[in-house]
């Protein structure tokens, strides 16, 4: 029986004794490291749900009239993707967080900790667009250690978990 508490004794020790201790890293680089790109994908599949396709249907139905006039209208397509871009920069300067980023329980926080302003978010978006539209935004997080994409990069932006709300 006192062998069994020996035993288990050392291995308590020997489990707090492995601990790693986080003071080597900063606490924004090690919340990076577990977000992975599941997460953003799924709140970039809920932001366009929730945001994005209002915006089409009401242009298309409301300001346009038919689906037919929207295809064959350019600028109501950019002007859609304008409004989803500011509307996006909207949240991320005002909360850190689109309803998608909300969802997955991320936060779009700068590499210094401090908010995002409105600017830099609406450039972050025309970069994302941009990255998307030559692959090299797509491709840059599996060349990377941080995982950051292209956006994130130029833009010093850092996208982090952000801890849910506990209700007692």
């Amino acid at each position: 029986m006192s062998s069994k508490y020996r035993w288990r004794k050392i291995k308590n020790q020997k489990n707090i004794s492995q601990t790693p201790s986080l003071d080597k890293k900063s606490p924004i680089i090690q919340t990076l490291k577990e977000t992975y790109a599941f997460a953003r994908i799924k709140a970039f599949i809920t932001d366009m749900f929730m945001i994005y396709t209002p915006i089409l249907y009401i242009i298309t139905y409301f300001v346009l009239g038919s689906a037919e006039k929207f295809r064959h209208d350019q600028k109501s397509i950019f002007a859609c993707v304008l409004l989803y871009g500011i509307i996006s920069a909207l949240f991320i300067s005002l909360s850190s967080q689109t309803p998608g980023f909300r969802y997955m329980q991320l936060a779009i926080i700068r590499d210094n900790g401090r908010k995002v302003g409105f600017f830099r978010a609406l450039i972050r978006f025309f970069i994302w667009i941009f990255g998307i539209a030559i692959f090299v935004g797509i491709l840059t997080p599996f060349f990377r250690k941080d995982k950051k994409c292209l956006h994130d990069i130029l833009c010093s932006t850092t996208i982090v978990k952000k801890p849910s709300i506990i209700k007692k």
